[in-house]
């Protein structure tokens, strides 16, 4: 009447501790079968395995001794790619979700972002941080010094922007307390002070600085000033001996990147200690390296801007002559860069949203790609200062400038910049991570071979003029006035920002410096350009919103949000300059300059009483 219901409970007891996914092991089972571990029901044969390989057993020469891995054990240790990596069981790795400490976080955002990071995302890189400086131990209880403290930090505030946490922001400031502190103290020490630990806590303390988003602009920017002051003050108290290590230049080169960013924003020019300590390194580096050399000239071009600013330098002719020699060193280090420097331009065989025009350049890296836009950035501005300065002696009276000679120039500079800006886009897909460095390709897109040369931008040819609208052009008193096509509007060595105030230009310095990613200021100064139009700003914009939203970089968001209220409309760039030789006055050919000058005040005089006359009237 009753049965022995013991084998089917039994049953439905391991099928239910299964669904829950409990481990049960008969324990009649073989060995074999017993390192079967199944999870969920599935059909017989195919039950999952944790597999093991198999190891040399390593005994210990003392009972004290750990046991550690030798050379001879490579061959054994497990990786993805070898087949041996084991299989997780589905739920099961829910159990190893441990909740890592503040300071842990901190110091693998930081990792992660500023030392691991491949050379696409971060311009302020610290990938040669260990070899100057390793952790002592991993313990909780360690003690923390002042570069786990600049990291942790540094990490903390980049994860508080990202998630918006609270604390995570306390803990940042918390974390940039103890460095300040810990550094301080290591300033007092004269021994402690010129170490390469120390200049690496300050640089490290100097990323902080610049992505403080919780205080007012003007504060962040005082901030970063102060910072790259005190920074300056030790690499100089360093002296040569820091040119020792190559960790020793790799942080000095970083410290001249700031110090350049910062003279800048306050118009001056850089320190001349910090010049002789740069040729000093200079001459341990290779003669062919043209990175130095883009350096030395970004130095000329900050003087120059110094002496417009204090006044010494007020004559457009001298400012332009000066520029077109720079130009002109630019060119030739442009022939001069080793041909293992040079990249490919290719052209896609379809359309691709992410490739502008269908070009794009392949350079041998992408420090190769920053280098080159780093010149062309600095090349921008020159270019832009040269044409602005041109067009509005041209627009003057009476008008300067004017000459064959600065009508070729204005060409030239035109034809430059509308290059550069070109290049600059190309190099957008492979900083974007887009192209396949060994053949060019993007995302399954094969390029059209071989690699062209070049591409070349035509101008557009200007409509001829009639010579009655020449003659109407020519006012009475014999000058040429061309007609007025608005104004320059691009960035200048004098207006590298076009901010409208202090406030707005010290907010755009910030976002420049602390974005992580190096092809966000060269498309900035490209979007801000007289040489771009609608379609290559809205390019420009789309990939910036796709950087911001792919690596969270919010200054790249913000920098697209400044380019699409720039009005990119440069109607002046497309007037046609000509050499008219009537512009001036109708000369005789052997009157002499104090008759021309004569004639010249006489005009001047006639121009006053007729202004006169027209009062009384």
């Amino acid at each position: 009447m009753f049965r022995d219901e013991s084998s089917h409970v039994i049953k439905k007891a391991k099928a239910k501790a299964r669904r829950k996914g409990h481990l049960i092991v008969e324990p009649g089972l073989s060995p074999d079968l017993r390192n079967r571990l199944s999870v969920t029901p599935e059909p017989r044969g195919k039950a999952l395995s944790l597999v093991v390989p198999r190891s040399r057993p390593h005994t210990p020469s003392s009972p004290g001794q750990l046991s550690v891995w030798s050379q001879d054990d490579s061959n054994s240790i497990m990786s993805p790619s070898s087949g041996s990596w084991p299989v997780t069981p589905a739920g099961l790795g829910l159990l190893y979700n441990l909740a890592p400490t503040c300071q842990e976080q901190g110091t693998a955002y930081f990792f992660s972002r500023y030392v691991t990071m491949d050379e696409t995302a971060c311009h302020q890189r610290f990938d040669f941080l260990y070899d100057v400086w390793k952790p002592v131990s991993s313990a909780p209880d360690r003690e923390v010094d002042g570069v786990l403290a600049s990291m942790t930090a540094v990490g903390l505030m980049g994860l508080a922007s990202l998630t918006q946490s609270r604390d995570m922001m306390e803990a940042a400031q918390k974390s940039y307390g103890t460095a300040l502190r810990l550094m301080n103290h290591a300033l007092v020490d004269p021994v402690e002070a010129v170490k390469d630990t120390t200049m690496l806590c300050v640089l490290i303390l100097g990323v902080f600085e610049m992505m403080t988003e919780n205080m007012p602009r003007a504060r962040t920017i005082e901030a970063f000033q102060e910072h790259v002051k005190g920074a300056a003050a030790l690499a100089i108290m360093r002296g040569p001996n820091q040119f020792g290590t190559s960790a020793g230049k790799r942080m000095f080169g970083m410290l001249c990147q700031r110090v350049v960013i910062s003279c800048i924003q306050k118009a001056m020019p850089v320190p001349e200690p910090l010049q002789e300590l740069f040729r000093e390194m200079v001459k341990s580096q290779p003669p062919e390296d043209p990175s130095v050399w883009i350096t030395t000239m970004m130095f000329d071009v900050l003087q120059i801007r110094f002496d417009i600013k204090r006044g010494a330098l007020v004559d457009a002719e001298i400012i332009v002559e000066k520029l077109i020699v720079i130009e002109e060193q630019y060119d030739k280090l442009v022939k001069q860069i080793p041909a293992s420097w040079h990249y490919r331009t290719f052209k896609l065989s379809r359309h691709h949203p992410a490739v502008f025009g269908g070009f794009f350049h392949l350079y041998p890296s992408l420090w190769h790609a920053t280098i080159w836009n780093s010149l062309r950035t600095t090349r921008i501005l020159i270019l832009e200062t040269i044409l602005s300065q041109i067009y509005l002696q041209s627009q003057a009276y009476p008008p300067t400038l004017y000459s064959d000679r600065y009508v070729d120039e204005f060409a030239k500079a035109k034809r430059k910049l509308r290059h550069i800006v070109q290049d600059t886009i190309a190099s957008v897909p492979q900083h974007l991570g887009l192209v396949n460095p060994t053949d060019g390709s993007i995302e399954g897109l094969t390029p059209m071979a071989p690699p062209i040369t070049s591409v070349e931008v035509r101008e557009t040819p200007s409509p001829p003029t009639s010579p009655s609208t020449r003659s109407d052009s020519v006012s009475s008193s014999g000058f040429s006035v061309p007609e007025l096509k608005g104004q320059p509007n691009g960035l200048t060595i004098l207006d590298v920002t076009g901010a409208r105030d202090p406030e707005d230009n010290a907010h755009r310095f910030m976002l420049l410096a602390s974005a992580t990613s190096t092809v966000v200021w060269p498309l900035f100064m490209v979007g801000m350009s007289s040489a771009c139009n609608e379609e290559s700003k809205s390019y420009i914009i789309d990939r910036l919103r796709t950087l911001y939203m792919e690596t969270g970089i919010r200054q790249a968001d913000s920098i697209a949000n400044l380019l699409l209220e720039h009005d990119t409309s440069a109607e002046w760039l497309d007037m046609q300059l000509r050499p008219n030789h009537h512009h001036m006055l109708t000369l005789p050919p052997m009157m002499k300059f104090e008759e021309y000058e004569l004639q010249l005040e006489g005009l001047q005089l006639e121009r006053e009483r007729a202004e006169v006359d027209w009062l009384l009237v």
